[in-house]
Protein backbone atom coordinates (compact mmCIF):
# COMPACT_ATOMS: atom_id res chain seq x y z
CA UNK A 1 0.00 0.00 0.00
CA UNK A 2 1.38 3.16 -1.19
CA UNK A 3 1.49 6.66 1.23
CA UNK A 4 -1.10 9.01 0.24
CA UNK A 5 -0.75 11.68 -2.57
CA UNK A 6 -2.34 14.46 -0.50
CA UNK A 7 -4.15 14.22 3.04
CA UNK A 8 -6.69 16.26 3.78
CA UNK A 9 -6.35 18.26 7.05
CA UNK A 10 -9.86 19.48 8.35
CA UNK A 11 -10.24 22.73 9.60
CA UNK A 12 -12.29 23.16 12.92
CA UNK A 13 -14.11 26.20 14.39
CA UNK A 14 -13.82 26.67 18.26
CA UNK A 15 -12.76 26.18 20.85
CA UNK A 16 -12.60 22.50 21.32
CA UNK A 17 -11.16 21.98 17.62
CA UNK A 18 -7.80 20.00 17.26
CA UNK A 19 -7.50 22.25 13.55
CA UNK A 20 -8.23 25.52 14.85
CA UNK A 21 -5.17 26.92 12.88
CA UNK A 22 -4.97 25.45 9.58
CA UNK A 23 -5.71 27.81 6.16
CA UNK A 24 -4.28 29.43 3.49
CA UNK A 25 -2.50 32.49 2.59
CA UNK A 26 -3.26 35.18 -0.26
CA UNK A 27 -0.11 33.23 -2.15
CA UNK A 28 -1.59 30.23 -2.13
CA UNK A 29 0.87 29.15 1.02
CA UNK A 30 -0.96 26.65 3.23
CA UNK A 31 -0.27 26.06 6.93
CA UNK A 32 -0.90 24.42 10.14
CA UNK A 33 -0.33 25.80 13.41
CA UNK A 34 -0.77 24.40 17.11
CA UNK A 35 0.73 23.89 20.66
CA UNK A 36 2.29 20.23 21.38
CA UNK A 37 3.45 18.53 24.32
CA UNK A 38 6.52 16.00 23.17
CA UNK A 39 9.58 14.26 24.14
CA UNK A 40 12.81 14.37 22.55
CA UNK A 41 12.71 12.16 19.40
CA UNK A 42 13.13 8.40 20.76
CA UNK A 43 11.70 8.94 24.00
CA UNK A 44 7.73 9.33 23.23
CA UNK A 45 6.94 7.11 26.14
CA UNK A 46 9.35 8.31 28.54
CA UNK A 47 8.59 7.24 32.10
CA UNK A 48 11.66 8.27 34.47
CA UNK A 49 11.29 9.87 37.90
CA UNK A 50 12.49 13.19 35.96
CA UNK A 51 9.95 12.97 33.10
CA UNK A 52 8.98 16.81 33.57
CA UNK A 53 12.49 18.04 32.72
CA UNK A 54 12.19 15.66 29.61
CA UNK A 55 8.67 16.63 28.39
CA UNK A 56 8.24 20.22 26.73
CA UNK A 57 5.70 22.04 25.24
CA UNK A 58 6.45 23.83 21.91
CA UNK A 59 4.49 26.18 19.28
CA UNK A 60 4.82 24.82 16.19
CA UNK A 61 3.56 25.71 12.53
CA UNK A 62 4.26 24.13 9.43
CA UNK A 63 4.32 25.42 5.96
CA UNK A 64 3.18 24.33 2.87
CA UNK A 65 3.02 25.01 -0.69
CA UNK A 66 -0.06 25.12 -2.95
CA UNK A 67 0.35 21.85 -4.17
CA UNK A 68 0.84 20.80 -0.72
CA UNK A 69 4.60 19.82 -0.45
CA UNK A 70 6.31 20.75 3.02
CA UNK A 71 8.35 24.12 2.36
CA UNK A 72 9.21 24.99 6.03
CA UNK A 73 8.36 24.39 9.86
CA UNK A 74 8.95 26.38 13.07
CA UNK A 75 8.81 25.32 16.49
CA UNK A 76 9.48 27.51 19.61
CA UNK A 77 9.90 26.07 23.01
CA UNK A 78 7.00 27.32 25.45
CA UNK A 79 8.69 25.69 28.82
CA UNK A 80 9.40 21.95 30.46
CA UNK A 81 6.54 20.16 32.12
CA UNK A 82 8.84 20.81 35.85
CA UNK A 83 7.56 24.45 35.08
CA UNK A 84 4.00 23.22 35.69
CA UNK A 85 1.75 21.98 32.60
CA UNK A 86 -0.67 25.12 32.48
CA UNK A 87 2.54 27.12 32.74
CA UNK A 88 4.51 25.50 29.96
CA UNK A 89 1.32 25.57 27.77
CA UNK A 90 0.62 29.49 27.97
CA UNK A 91 4.02 30.19 27.36
CA UNK A 92 3.84 27.79 23.95
CA UNK A 93 0.67 29.59 23.30
CA UNK A 94 2.15 33.09 23.22
CA UNK A 95 4.85 32.44 21.11
CA UNK A 96 2.34 30.62 18.46
CA UNK A 97 0.07 33.92 18.53
CA UNK A 98 3.56 36.16 17.88
CA UNK A 99 4.40 33.18 15.10
CA UNK A 100 0.91 33.20 13.63
CA UNK A 101 1.44 36.91 13.33
CA UNK A 102 4.58 37.17 11.60
CA UNK A 103 3.08 34.46 9.26
CA UNK A 104 0.39 36.11 8.64
CA UNK A 105 2.14 39.30 7.57
CA UNK A 106 1.89 37.48 3.71
CA UNK A 107 -1.80 38.71 4.16
CA UNK A 108 -5.01 37.82 6.06
CA UNK A 109 -5.42 34.06 6.36
CA UNK A 110 -7.91 31.73 4.89
CA UNK A 111 -8.86 29.41 7.54
CA UNK A 112 -9.82 26.06 5.92
CA UNK A 113 -9.72 22.70 5.24
CA UNK A 114 -5.50 22.16 4.06
CA UNK A 115 -4.71 19.34 1.71
CA UNK A 116 -0.97 18.54 1.97
CA UNK A 117 1.51 15.53 1.33
CA UNK A 118 3.15 13.42 4.23
CA UNK A 119 6.41 14.70 5.54
CA UNK A 120 9.08 14.90 8.03
CA UNK A 121 11.18 17.01 9.95
CA UNK A 122 13.04 17.42 12.78
CA UNK A 123 13.52 19.98 14.82
CA UNK A 124 15.72 20.52 18.21
CA UNK A 125 15.87 16.56 18.61
CA UNK A 126 11.86 16.42 18.16
CA UNK A 127 10.26 14.46 15.17
CA UNK A 128 7.32 16.54 13.69
CA UNK A 129 5.28 15.24 10.54
CA UNK A 130 2.56 13.56 8.99
CA UNK A 131 4.12 10.32 8.44
CA UNK A 132 2.91 7.19 6.92
CA UNK A 133 2.77 3.74 8.50
CA UNK A 134 1.57 0.60 6.80
CA UNK A 135 1.38 -2.59 9.71
CA UNK A 136 1.22 -6.35 8.60
CA UNK A 137 -0.07 -8.35 12.11
CA UNK A 138 -0.95 -11.52 12.46
CA UNK A 139 -3.83 -12.76 14.28
CA UNK A 140 -4.89 -16.40 15.32
CA UNK A 141 -3.12 -17.15 11.82
CA UNK A 142 -4.66 -14.54 9.59
CA UNK A 143 -2.72 -11.60 8.40
CA UNK A 144 -4.25 -8.41 8.32
CA UNK A 145 -2.73 -5.02 6.95
CA UNK A 146 -3.74 -1.59 7.96
CA UNK A 147 -2.19 1.94 7.26
CA UNK A 148 -2.57 5.44 8.96
CA UNK A 149 -1.05 8.68 8.68
CA UNK A 150 0.22 9.91 12.01
CA UNK A 151 0.62 13.66 12.98
CA UNK A 152 3.32 13.88 15.16
CA UNK A 153 4.42 14.36 17.83
CA UNK A 154 0.30 14.73 18.51
CA UNK A 155 -0.23 10.75 18.02
CA UNK A 156 -3.32 11.93 15.86
CA UNK A 157 -4.24 9.03 13.54
CA UNK A 158 -5.55 9.71 10.32
CA UNK A 159 -7.58 7.14 8.62
CA UNK A 160 -8.77 5.99 5.09
CA UNK A 161 -10.41 7.46 2.46
CA UNK A 162 -7.21 10.18 2.83
CA UNK A 163 -9.64 13.01 1.50
CA UNK A 164 -12.12 12.51 4.24
CA UNK A 165 -10.51 14.24 6.97
CA UNK A 166 -11.23 11.40 9.35
CA UNK A 167 -8.77 10.97 12.78
CA UNK A 168 -8.58 9.70 15.70
CA UNK A 169 -6.74 10.50 19.36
Amino acid sequence: MPAPDKLRIPYEDGDYGRFTSVGRLPNGTQFMAFVTGAFPTGQEHYLGDDWKTKKRWLAVIHRFDADGNHIGSESRLGAFDIEGRDVAGEKASEHLKTMCGELMQAGEPEFCDVWVKPFAVELDGVTYGLIYEHHLEEYDGIREASECVMLQPQDIVFHQPWDSGEYST
